[in-house]
Formats: C-alpha cells, sequence, structure tokens
C-alpha cells in the first residue's frame, strides 16, 4: 500500500531573532526534572496551566540530551493545540517553524530530517510504533495533558510502558495539570515532580438564581458587564460548540464594537489561520469565543477575565445501540477551575460562572476518561495489533469495560479486520491499520478502491468524519437512493461558493464546511488512488458504505419511517432524510431522538440522520455469512399453542417467517415439556377449570400442606423438577394447546396419578361438602393457607355444639352462620362459645327481623330445622 502523503513544507522557514524569554514557574523545577531524567527512564511532572510546562519541558529535555541522538516526540491531544505548540517553542529558541522544532498532525506536516523536537497529535505515534514497535530514532516521547485522559493517550502510554521493558534508555515523561498525578505514577513506576502555577488570584463569580435565557444571551450579557468596568485585558469565553460560540458572537459584537473589542472565535475545525488569529496577540483588546480547546492546551496571552457557560460537548456510547453520540453536558469541577485559571496568567484576574454556587455542590469532581464512555474499536484494533492477544489481557492503564470490548471486537470481525477464532489480523485488517481513519471508514475506502468509486466513497467517509456541511434539508426535497451521495453530488460545488445544485435539490449548505469536507475527501482519496481498480458507480459506492457498517443494517417494522436495526435498536429515520420507503437501509449517522409522533408503542426513538438505501440483493451479496434460516419452536402466548416457526434472519434481525410443521421439526417430548410449563402458569386457562375442579385442586393442595405425610403433588413448584411437572408432561404429550387440553379434563387425569389410599383420603379428609345437623348436605369452601368454610343457617346447628373438622379433626371448619336471610351473621369456628356468648344477643335481633321462625332460648336442646 502506498504510503500517506501528507502536506509537507518543502523548506523551514527564516528562522526569527531568538527572543528575552519571560520567567515561568516551570523554569524554578527544570533542573530537577533533568537530574530525576538522568536516573529515572519515566518521569510524571504535575504543573498548572500556565506554569509553562508544555513549551519549556520539551526543550529542556533536548538541551540536557536526555534523548540522545534520538527525537523527542511530544504528543498533545489537539491539532491546534499541536501547532501552537511547535510554532511557541520555535519563537522562544529562535529557529524556524520546521527545522529543529516541527510538529504533525492529520493531514498536515512542518518537520524534516532535522527535526529534533517534533510536536504531534496522539493517533500519530501509535501508527508509529505499529509500524516501527522499537521507535528506532526517538531518545524521548513527553505525553502533555495527560489529565485530559483521551483514550489515544492511554493507548499510547500502555505501548510506550511496554516498549520500555526492552528499550530502557526510552525516556517518558507525562504532564499533568491536576494533582491527581499518583495512579500513573504507580502505572509506571517512577517519581513525581510539582510545580507551582500562577501566582495570580481570580475572583470566582457566580449567577445569584438560574436563569432561562440562552446561555448565550447570559454569556453576551456578562462580557457587557465586563467591558464596562476598568479593565483592559482580554476575555475569554467558554461555549460548548461551533453554532453556541458563533451564536454567541453575534450577541457580543454590538456591545463589543461600541468598546473598540475585536470578537473571534476558536475551535478545531476553524482554518489554522484564523485560529491563529484568536491565540497570538494583537495589540488590541479582544473578546476570544472558544471550545474546551483553550482550558489548558492552550495559552492565550492577555487574558485577565473568563466568562464560563459550564457547557462542553463529550462523545459518549450509548448502551442501547453501541452508537457514539455528540452530548452537551455541564463541566467538572477540575475543569471549571482549569477554565478559571486562564484569568490568572498575568495580573489578578476574574471568572464569570454562569450557574449558581449551590449547584456547583452537584457537578462530579472530575471528567470521565473518554475510555470508559466512547466507541472503542479503533483502540482495539490497535491493541490487537501490537499483542496479537486478548484485549481484556493487555496492560491498560485503566482498562474499558468488558463488554465494550466484546462489541469492538465483535465489528472488527465482522469488519473482517481479525480473525473469527482467534486474535490476530488479518491483511485486511493491516490494510485497515494503516490508514488513518476509523476502522469502518478505513474499510470502506478499501472497498471503494476495489470497486473503482474510491473518490465517492472517500466523499462519504469525509462527510461522516466531519461536521455536515449540509445546515438543512426541505421537507419537500426529491427522495434519493442515499443522503450521502446526494452531499457527494454538491459537494465540489458547494465547496467553491456555489449553492445552486444544492438548491434545487432541496438542501441549504455552509459553504466554508463543504471546503474542509472536499479537503478531507482529497486527502483520504491520495491515499489509495493508486490502489483503485475497475470503474464503478454509486450503488457500488452503497455497498462500501455498508461493508462498513455491517451492524447498523436496518429493516422497515412497524409503519413509515420506523426501522428495527441490527441488534434490535428501534430507530426513526428523520424527516430531513431523503431516503424515502426503503425496506432495508443503512443508518450511517445516528443521532438525537423522536418522541410521541410517529412512535408508535415506542416512547422514544433514535434518529437515523444520514440512511443509504439497500436491497436484498446486496445484503445477500455483501454477507451471506450473515443469512441463516432456522425453526424456532416455542409456546405461542397469543394462540396458546406450541407453534413452529421458519424464520429468516440477517445478522439476527428477522426478515420473513412462516409456520411450519411442528411434528416435523420439534422432538415431542420438548413439546409436551413447553405446553406443561405454560400449563402450569395458569392451569385454570389451561384446562377450562370448573368450579367443582378448582375446588378439587384446591382440596388436594390443602390436604398436602395438613397432612404431608400423604405425600400428595405439589401443584405450585417452580421449576421443571417435581412430581406434579411430570404429571402434566405425561398429561400434554401429543397435545400441541390449551384447546386439547381442555378435552383432557385435569380431575379425572390427575385423580389417574393418585393411588387408592390418596383418593380415598382426599374424600374423606377434604371432603367437598358435609351433612349438617339438619340433614342438609353443604359444599366446604377450600382455599390453600386457610381454614375450609362452611356456610349454615342458624337454625340447621341447633343441637349441636361440636364445630366441624377435617384432616383427621385436626382442622376446624370456619363456620359462616346465616341469619334465614341467608347473609352471615356471625363468623366463627368454636360454635360452643357462640352458643354460649353471641347467640343470647343475635337471638334478639333476629327474633324482633325474623318472628315467623323459631329462637329457642336453648338452641342446644332445640331440634335443628332445614327450612
Amino acid at each position: 500500500m502506498q504510503a500517506p502523503r501528507p502536506c509537507m513544507a518543502t523548506a523551514p522557514e527564516q528562522p526569527p531573532k531568538m527572543p528575552n524569554l519571560t520567567h515561568l514557574p516551570i523554569d524554578d523545577v527544570i533542573p530537577d526534572i533533568v537530574d530525576s531524567l538522568n536516573t529515572n527512564n519515566s518521569l510524571v511532572l504535575q504543573a498548572p496551566a500556565g506554569a509553562g510546562k508544555t513549551t519549556r519541558v520539551p526543550p529542556a529535555v533536548l538541551d540536557a540530551g536526555l534523548a540522545g541522538d534520538g527525537r523527542i516526540l511530544v504528543l498533545e491531544p489537539r491539532r491546534v493545540a499541536a501547532r501552537a505548540t511547535a510554532k511557541r517553542i520555535a519563537y522562544e529558541r529562535g529557529v524556524s517553524l520546521g527545522g529543529e522544532v516541527g510538529y504533525q498532525v492529520r493531514f498536515d506536516r512542518r518537520m524534516t530530517d532535522e527535526t529534533k523536537l517534533a510536536i504531534i497529535t496522539e493517533g500519530i505515534l501509535t501508527r508509529r510504533l505499529q509500524s516501527d514497535p522499537f521507535l528506532e530514532g526517538v531518545g524521548a516521547v513527553i505525553l502533555d495533558e495527560f489529565h485530559e485522559r483521551s483514550i489515544h493517550t492511554d493507548l499510547a502510554v500502555a505501548f510506550l510502558r511496554e516498549l520500555q521493558q526492552v528499550r530502557d534508555d526510552l525516556k517518558v515523561i507525562v504532564m499533568s495539570a491536576t494533582i491527581t498525578t499518583g495512579p500513573i505514577a504507580d502505572y509506571l513506576d517512577c517519581p513525581i515532580i510539582e510545580s507551582e502555577g500562577r501566582t495570580y488570584p481570580v475572583d470566582i463569580e457566580y449567577l445569584d438564581k438560574p436563569s432561562d435565557d440562552p446561555i448565550e444571551t447570559q454569556a453576551a450579557r456578562a462580557v457587557s458587564q465586563i467591558l464596562g468596568d476598568e479593565d483592559d485585558g482580554d476575555i475569554l469565553v467558554f461555549m460548548p460548540g461551533a453554532g453556541s460560540i458563533h451564536r454567541t458572537i453575534d450577541a457580543v459584537e454590538p456591545s463589543a464594537k461600541s468598546h473598540g473589542v475585536e470578537v473571534l472565535p476558536l475551535y478545531g475545525a476553524l482554518p489554522p489561520q484564523k485560529q491563529d488569529r484568536a491565540i497570538e496577540s494583537s495589540g488590541g483588546r479582544k473578546v476570544i469565543v472558544s471550545t474546551n480547546i483553550a482550558e489548558t492546551s492552550l495559552t492565550i496571552e492577555g487574558v485577565t477575565a473568563v466568562v464560563d457557560s459550564g457547557l462542553v460537548k463529550q462523545l459518549r456510547m450509548a448502551p442501547q445501540s453501541g452508537l457514539d453520540k455528540l452530548e452537551k453536558t455541564h463541566v467538572s469541577l477540575a475543569s471549571a477551575d482549569q477554565r478559571a485559571g486562564r484569568a490568572g496568567r498575568v495580573r489578578p484576574g476574574r471568572a464569570l460562572r454562569l450557574w449558581t454556587h449551590a449547584f456547583e455542590f452537584r457537578m462530579p469532581e472530575e471528567d470521565t476518561p473518554e475510555i470508559q464512555r466512547v466507541d472503542i474499536t479503533a483502540p482495539i484494533l490497535e491493541v490487537i495489533a501490537w499483542s496479537s492477544a486478548d484485549p481484556k489481557e493487555f496492560g491498560w492503564f485503566e482498562a474499558p469495560p468488558d463488554h465494550a470490548i466484546d462489541r469492538a471486537v465483535d465489528l472488527l470481525r465482522d469488519l473482517g479486520a481479525v480473525e473469527r477464532d482467534g486474535f490476530r489480523l488479518t491483511d485486511m485488517g493491516q490494510k485497515m491499520l494503516d490508514l488513518p481513519a476509523h476502522p469502518r471508514l478505513g474499510r470502506m475506502l478499501i472497498e471503494g478502491a476495489r470497486r473503482g468509486c474510491l473518490r465517492t466513497v472517500a466523499g462519504m467517509a469525509a462527510v461522516l468524519s466531519e461536521r455536515d456541511f449540509v445546515n438543512h434539508v426541505d421537507d419537500g426535497a426529491p427522495t434519493g437512493e442515499s443522503d450521502l451521495l446526494r452531499r457527494v453530488e454538491v459537494l465540489d460545488e458547494a465547496a467553491h461558493g456555489r449553492t445552486h445544485s444544492a438548491r434545487s435539490l432541496g438542501m441549504s449548505v455552509h459553504t466554508g464546511g463543504a471546503r474542509r469536507v472536499k479537503q478531507v475527501r482529497d486527502q483520504l482519496h491520495r491515499l489509495l488512488v493508486d490502489e483503485e481498480t475497475g470503474r464503478g458507480g454509486g450503488v457500488d459506492a452503497q455497498k462500501a458504505l455498508a461493508v462498513g457498517y455491517p451492524d447498523r443494517v436496518c429493516i422497515s417494522r412497524g409503519g413509515e419511517r420506523k426501522y428495527v436495526m441490527v441488534g434490535g435498536e428501534p430507530l426513526a429515520l428523520a424527516w430531513e432524510s431523503v431516503v424515502r420507503d426503503a425496506e432495508f437501509l443503512v443508518a450511517a449517522s445516528i443521532g438525537g431522538q423522536i418522541r410521541g409522533r410517529g412512535t408508535g408503542a415506542v416512547s422514544s426513538r433514535g434518529l437515523i440522520r444520514l440512511a443509504n438505501a439497500m436491497k436484498r440483493e446486496w445484503l445477500e451479496e455483501l454477507f451471506p455469512e450473515h443469512f441463516t434460516t432456522r425453526v424456532e419452536v416455542d409456546f405461542d402466548d397469543e394462540r396458546k399453542r406450541v407453534m413452529a416457526v421458519e424464520r429468516e434472519l440477517f445478522h439476527g434481525l428477522r426478515l420473513s417467517e412462516a409456520v411450519v410443521s411442528v411434528d416435523e421439526h420439534a422432538d415431542p417430548a420438548d413439546v409436551a415439556d413447553m405446553l406443561a410449563e405454560a400449563a402450569s402458569k395458569n392451569l385454570s386457562e389451561a384446562f377450562s377449570l370448573s368450579k367443582e375442579s378448582e375446588q378439587f385442586l384446591d382440596r388436594l393442595r390443602c390436604l398436602r400442606e395438613w397432612m404431608p405425610e400423604l405425600e400428595f403433588p405439589d401443584l405450585d413448584a417452580d421449576g421443571e423438577e417435581g412430581r406434579f411437572r411430570e404429571i402434566l408432561r405425561q398429561i400434554c404429550w401429543g397435545k400441541r394447546s390449551f384447546d386439547d387440553l381442555k378435552r383432557v379434563g385435569l380431575e379425572g387425569a390427575l385423580k389417574g396419578y393418585l393411588n387408592h389410599e390418596q383418593i380415598s383420603a382426599l374424600d374423606e379428609y377434604a371432603p367437598a361438602s358435609l351433612t349438617v345437623p339438619s340433614g342438609k348436605t353443604r359444599h366446604l369452601k377450600y382455599e390453600p393457607g386457610k381454614p375450609p368454610v362452611l356456610e349454615v343457617r342458624i337454625q340447621e346447628m341447633f343441637g349441636t355444639a361440636r364445630t366441624p373438622t377435617v384432616a383427621r379433626g385436626k382442622i376446624p371448619v370456619l363456620l359462616h352462620l346465616l341469619a334465614p336471610n341467608f347473609r352471615p351473621q356471625q363468623v366463627t369456628d368454636d360454635l360452643a362459645g357462640f352458643w354460649e356468648n353471641t347467640y343470647p344477643e343475635v337471638r334478639k335481633e333476629l327474633r324482633a327481623r325474623y318472628s315467623k321462625h323459631p329462637w329457642p332460648e336453648d338452641p342446644l336442646s332445640a331440634k335443628p330445622i332445614a327450612k
């Protein structure tokens, strides 16, 4: 495979005049750092933001000869910071950028063979380690801003620790702005050096009460307040994203113009020239509205006031689908303190926090490390390439959750990057590893080159990897086969500022965003252009996309724009998608949720933002191994019968189903088990039991409780074991449904499994009825856990003081003694006590109401009356 062709300057810039350096707090501990590294191959340096560690430590390591003849690599988590750091170090050393000091970030490189100090982003180091596991020609690696805990930093420090086991000359320095350096020092088994930070105090101000105004309005109000005070310093405003930054700028500019102050944005997607304009000193006062890239990675001279929205956008993996979502969340206390510290670099400053002081008690102490909250497919590919072993056994600094590792390994196997029965990279996996792109996009690009549609697929990959340049799609936009192809179709014109084609397709576009996407498209295209074969079209591009997203195939289910994704996640197609009425599609981008409207029985569905229509025959061509047909035999709760259903599945996603013969696809014993299991949960429904049969079962249950020595089967035992479950299996043998069981008659069938002694005992010790003194037969009502109940009129019990009993006299019957109108007058299991204590009062009451009925004073000597 052809090596990537990064942008590269042909010659370094002319060196500037070396400046007079201002003393920084880190300078006081530089000798200690050098001494420690002379005796240890690792070091953890804790220095607050503004101490100068980023620009002063790497040159000190170089000048002390600690890297020998090798190059020093300095890892920065952000491209903006990498470029700015390299420029600053070059300036302070009076050398040209690209000579002794250079940088390399994604698609941008300012280095030569003479470069001794290279500022790079983290992913570049991991790729270097994969191609050169011994880091030949590198003498030291410095990991800056370790407290941000990016996933690539965690990966890099683990690789470097393993490398030091065979290269004891390699120096590793971890620099962090927070004091929680103990765990990483223990991991590297090395000392910690601490440096003092800023010396100027920062006054922290809070809102008196929460505000319902948009956060941009609140920020503008705070900036206006600062501009009106007697302070000529710059103002740094923290907002969560590019959209909120530009809205804030719009809100701030009227006040800023009246004070002659320039307002500038700062975020990662800005062109480098605009980033430099915000970072570098301009001679005039300015307001910089930035994302969290200005939190610790960058130093902006002249800032004396900070306005903090308290918000940040972080990637998080949704547990329901395993997909990353960019979520707006509140910063941690540690981040808020870092932001506030930006105001105390040159003199006492102030920080206005757009939340109440009380809210601070609910804020988390620190941010959750990326490795615990994002998709880790790319890092897992790196780990497998590095170790050829189970990633769960890798020596992580902090291991990701096992379920996240399993999900990543499964995806890599679906992409063809890892062997199905082990942890070795395939040839495809090695090709994907060589590409500076997520494994999904790398697989897409390789497939696009094979199918002869690389340029189109590179455009689709660029849209997916960068911010979408389409701002809005009209509801009436023409239907299309792919939201991504539609964007690729208008990309070149939009990048050149021409929007006619986009408007004719119902789209409004951001031309600056289109230029960025086009730039990435062209860079991705160059990576594999020499390997492209054939000449493919849009269909081939759609198939290439699917190859990168095998786990995001969706099938229409349940109505308009409702889909179910592989794995069972319910999704809804966003209204702005042009892919309509597709039975199958690939959900290339998922974000946000839809509630209520159009969700059917599902209260909330993820939204498919960018879709790619698919056809069944394409899926059969691309993923034949994921198509399976199986017959599932199970009890159908709705039909109340054992059913055999033949289901056609794609990756576990049901495509079709048909009822087939149970006899042909199931063992009779299994069918009996399923029917018995269902029947045991509701015997009354299964056998359509009469009241008499229900009482029969309750009599059996009660007598089993009262006289366990008779060994009646337990009708209510849980699980499949037990005598009654075996009896049920035999009763269910050869039957399929509750309708079949209803024709059996459970009482009669069950008696066939009782012995003579048990049947006799049931009639004798738990009789269905009793003959009362009047000579009449009255039913007994049985209920497990309670005594049997006999309802009888008071006059029928004249002449006896004995309470009836069952179970060989163990259990007294509970008498419901009725008035002549058959309503209960007294409930008792002590008939003698009733006659003696209660009957006289009852007699007075009933004698007045029912004068025609006899109410003797002595009921024990009276004759019982049947009527």
